[in-house]
């Protein structure tokens, strides 16, 4: 993918009338998107910062040519940091500024920005016509005949144009088409562009031979592109981290095992060196991939630490399926059977995502495909109706004497066969008028039967939710001591494996919300039997402190679920705090859960505090759970949470909420009381969810510190 961009002094063609504030705001602008250009791909955080001081003093001018190129440095930046929709709404902001100011190299430019965006968000129609777009404009303009500046910056934008074009036909796997622009961006790149330029086409007309399964003419674009990239004369370390990463990649490369880590090493630092984070965690992951029977199980482990780490911190969902793949081999290959069976469960879930989303993509290939052969098809059309309408004159008349001979012997036949249907139709309908006489007992007898035993299981299920409610704490109790708080309980089924826990003892309070295994009624049976482990630990065997509690705990459901002679795994995942009102603080242990706190002094960021990494319930590496002393004040909020919350699958996206999107939907609302963030939460949710199944129990709790 390539940026629309022209030069500086081209696309400012600002007449300065003496040396007035403007003109200082306007060189001042120049001068700091100069500088964001120079540091894009080296200082993100530099970047930001003249990307920034350059829209400050472009608006100070209300220049609308100046403010539509800072909103596309703006939307470069996103581009950059992978925030693609913050991205588009830039790129739309720039083409209305250079519309206002009838810029046509900076509407083309803008046009291609907005083809670049949408291809990032795999929105490929929008992403060809707003790429067709933009080659159209180009080329309005080289045939207007404009100067020599103008016309060098034109044929690079119709450069960029075909090339992205190539791009897009690329993805959705229309190879001929691919090939055809990427050539005539080629084509056009040796005419007026440059070796960077040429670099870049040669690579990507080695990824689409690739695809294709061409190697030796892949093998052959890949050797000459990286051969340009490394004896050129100019600076590309993106470009040439990608031609390095696709060539390695490649099956049947020629390659030897020593060139390909050597590759994909050298690949690897250019992406760290430049923030790439996307990128730097698909190579930890190929390596992976491509070294896995080869690699040390810890470097393997370590490879798989760090391409998760990544993902989670930047919402690199697309990576997850291959990082689950490849964690369910790691986990089997050393014995750890169960965590190998929760990874597979995900990858199968996440692939069938993405065969939905390719299954997508051919329909938008074959559309793409169909209006092209349609265009061809309706030009043949036109001259084959004209002989058609010569034709139809002829036969016409003979077609008038064909259809009286037709009509006749038709009714005839017709006749016949309505004579035989009428008296063979008696004779069955008094057979089958017995037959359906007794079906029809037979039906009613099992409707009945069926509907019994639908009632007694809706009946039994109805009594288990009444059973999990008398375990559940009553709300009154809650609000006695927090005024201010919610509870967004919301079971997948009648009956949940999520449940809420209060106990109050003499000074101290304690609140939990917990995930078991499973959710409807197994779940239920569960949770029924982890809370009165939690009852017993705190009120039979006297223990207060909340790790100890969990400690006591697990060995009661262990001991529990052991009676029948089975090795069971069932458990839960815990927030669980203790408050003690005369010191106020807090003490916490969580089991793979964690709490969320928003400070009164600073509601605009949430302090998370991990519980440990194991279940409460019998597990292969059981440690001594731990405690964390959290001092709290007076307007301070508490949040614990379930999984299922942030785990639920959006109707459009397909993908998880995420719990960096709950925690930042959290932070936002912190204005509001907390009975109205309990209401947006579950609004925000239903919206997410849509129409899709929900998957799993929902459990969410705030309180406000009184």
């Amino acid at each position: 993918m390539l940026k629309c961009l022209t030069t500086i002094s081209l696309f400012f063609a600002i007449s300065f009338a003496g040396y007035s504030q403007k003109s200082k705001d306007s060189i001042r602008a120049i001068y700091y998107f100069d500088k964001f250009q120079t540091y894009e791909y080296e200082d993100h955080v530099l970047a930001r910062k003249y990307a920034d001081s350059g829209m400050f003093y472009a608006k100070r001018t209300k220049n609308d040519q100046l403010l539509g190129k800072a909103y596309m440095y703006m939307g470069w930046l996103f581009q950059d940091l992978s925030q693609f929709k913050q991205a588009n709404e830039q790129f739309y902001k720039s083409l209305a500024y250079l519309k206002k100011a009838e810029d046509q190299q900076g509407i083309a430019d803008a046009y291609g920005n907005l083809g670049n965006s949408y291809l990032d968000m795999r929105e490929f129609r929008k992403s060809l016509d707003y790429q067709l777009l933009s080659l159209d404009e180009n080329e309005k303009i080289i045939r207007s005949k404009p100067n020599k500046e103008q016309l060098q910056a034109a044929h690079t934008g119709k450069t960029y144009a075909l090339h992205n074009i190539g791009e897009i036909y690329n993805e959705i796997a229309l190879y001929d088409k691919a090939l055809e622009y990427e050539r005539r961006s080629l084509v056009d790149e040796m005419k007026y562009g440059t070796e960077e330029g040429i670099a870049i086409s040669y690579n990507t007309i080695g990824q689409t031979y690739k695809k294709m399964g061409e190697i030796d003419s892949a093998r052959h674009y890949f050797q000459s592109s990286i051969d340009l990239y490394e004896s050129g004369e100019f600076s590309s370390p993106y470009g040439y981290a990608i031609a390095l990463h696709e060539y390695a990649i490649m099956e049947k490369s020629g390659l030897s095992d020593k060139q390909i880590a050597t590759m994909l090493n050298k690949s690897l630092q250019i992406r760290k060196d430049l923030l790439d984070v996307d990128g730097e965690a698909q190579i930890y992951l190929d390596i992976a991939d491509f070294k896995f029977d080869q690699l040390k199980l810890d470097s393997l482990s370590e490879l798989l630490r760090r391409s998760y780490q990544l993902i989670e911190e930047n919402d690199l969902d697309y990576l997850e399926e291959k990082y689950f793949m490849l964690y369910s081999k790691y986990n089997s290959k050393i014995g750890r059977y169960e965590p190998a069976y929760f990874a597979l469960e995900n990858y199968l879930e996440l692939k069938a995502i993405s065969d939905a989303k390719r299954r997508t993509h051919d329909l938008i290939a074959g559309d793409i495909k169909h209006q092209l052969e349609t265009k061809n098809f309706n030009d043949s059309l036109l001259i084959e109706n004209k002989f058609a309408g010569e034709r139809a004159s002829y036969h016409e008349q003979i077609a008038e004497i064909q259809q009286i001979i037709y009509l006749s012997i038709i009714g005839f036949i017709i006749l016949i066969v309505t004579l035989f249907v009428i008296i063979n139709s008696n004779r069955r309908r008094k057979r089958m008028n017995t037959i359906l006489s007794e079906k029809n007992e037979q039906i009613n007898e099992q409707k009945e039967l069926v509907e019994e035993k639908n009632k007694s299981i809706s009946d039994s299920i109805n009594y288990a939710k009444r059973l999990q409610n008398a375990i559940l704490p009553a709300l009154e109790r809650i609000r006695s001591v927090f005024p201010s708080y919610f509870l967004l309980y919301q079971p997948k089924d009648v009956v949940s494996g999520d449940f809420y826990w209060f106990e109050k003892v003499e000074d101290r309070i304690y609140l939990a919300v917990a995930d078991c295994t499973g959710h409807g009624v197994p779940g239920a049976m569960v949770s029924v039997v982890c809370s009165n482990a939690l009852n017993r630990a705190l009120n039979e065997y006297l223990i207060i402190e909340p790790e100890n509690i969990l400690d006591k705990t697990r060995d009661l459901i262990i001991e529990h679920f052991s009676k029948g002679g089975e090795d069971l795994s069932d458990g839960m995942d815990i927030a669980l705090i203790c408050m003690d009102l005369n010191t106020n603080e807090i003490h916490f242990s969580g089991a793979n859960n964690s709490l969320w706190i928003v400070r009164r002094a600073n509601q605009h960021e949430i302090e998370e505090y991990k519980g440990d990494k194991q279940p409460v319930g019998h597990y292969t590496n059981e440690q001594p759970f731990t405690v964390q002393k959290i001092p709290c004040f007076s307007g301070d909020r508490i949040y614990m949470t379930t999984d299922g919350y942030a785990d639920q699958f959006g109707e459009e996206t397909g993908k998880k909420l995420k719990s960096a999107v709950m925690k930042r939907y959290i932070t936002d609302m912190q204005h509001s009381a907390m009975h109205e963030q309990g209401e947006a939460l579950l609004l925000y949710f239903d919206d997410w969810k849509g129409e899709t199944e929900q998957v799993d129990d929902v459990c969410v709790m705030g309180i406000e510190i009184p």
